[in-house]
């Protein structure tokens, strides 16, 4: 029986230092070369998230930006993808900007070239955020006065960054609203603020992890995740694993409850089925 392995990055696979340890790598790289199918599914799009996979030897399509795109990595080629319409993305900034939000305007244009339009940074997590992706040499971002996205650009999604305060009053506008899917949740790398990030309705992990599914024409899927953006991959999953470190939601739906993303939970359940021999010495938790 065919499975597929799918796994959250930040908070899951990643490390508190947004990496993989050596022993992750080691570990998803033995169970791929023992014929395993292993994916990831996460909010970050390839530009953030393919040099932090570079080490693993993915042979399969990926979901990025919660099921906005189905990337292919080794192709190099998006097979999937959700888009805004134009006129509903409008729509929220407008909304947006009413409610005193600041949102970040993620776009592509034909050639597949992203960008990311905003107004500048005004808390720690936007900060956090814009500053960590500049470092690792993230070209997307464009410091705007207004939003006047070119025509030949779509726009992916919406993103606002703020406390839970300040951003549950858009969430109550926008959520249901056809046209749409909210994800609201935790930033977790800067506690005491929220994402609202807003994008077309099937783009979401459930969506995303399905269209996997069909294409390896996988039997089952066993998932791994510690976010509420993770809840819609594990509704279709057969099992799914929330780390240590998950928001409690996740654990109540949770399959089991692994160790925490510092600790290697999900490399720790691979090892749990890999042949030995495939194994390295490798046992640490770095």
């Amino acid at each position: 029986m065919k499975t597929l392995y799918v796994s959250d990055l930040d908070g899951t696979l990643l490390n508190a230092d947004q990496k993989l340890s050596e022993q992750t790598i080691e570990t998803v790289n033995a169970w791929i070369a023992e014929g395993g199918s292993f994916s990831v599914a996460t909010a970050r799009s390839w530009d953030s998230a393919g040099h932090l996979l570079e080490r693993l030897e993915l042979k399969l399509p990926v979901v990025l930006m919660n099921g906005v795109f189905v990337y292919d990595p080794v192709q190099k080629s998006y097979i999937v993808s959700n888009l805004l319409d134009r006129d509903t993305a409008f729509e929220i900034i407008e909304q947006e900007e009413r409610l005193g939000l600041r949102p970040f305007v993620y776009t592509v244009n034909r050639g597949n070239e992203f960008k990311i339009y905003y107004k500048g940074m005004f808390n720690p997590s936007e900060i956090n955020y814009v500053t960590d992706r500049l470092k690792n040499g993230d070209e997307r971002f464009r410091l705007v006065d207004k939003f006047d996205i070119p025509q030949d650009e779509q726009i992916m999604e919406v993103n606002a960054i703020g406390t839970e305060k300040e951003l549950e009053v858009a969430f109550r506008f926008f959520h249901g609203r056809d046209g749409m899917q909210c994800h609201f949740g935790p930033d977790i790398y800067s506690p005491g603020y929220h994402w609202l990030e807003i994008n077309h309705p099937r783009a979401n992990k459930r969506d995303g992890v399905a269209q996997l599914k069909r294409l390896l024409q996988a039997e089952r899927i066993v998932c791994f995740g510690d976010n509420l953006n993770d809840l819609p991959m594990f509704e279709i999953a057969d099992e799914k694993y929330a780390m240590g470190n998950a928001h409690p939601l996740l654990k109540e739906k949770a399959t089991g409850v692994l160790a925490t993303n510092a600790d290697n939970g999900v490399a720790r359940y691979l090892r749990t089925i890999i042949p030995p021999a495939r194994l390295g010495t490798s046992s640490g938790t770095a």
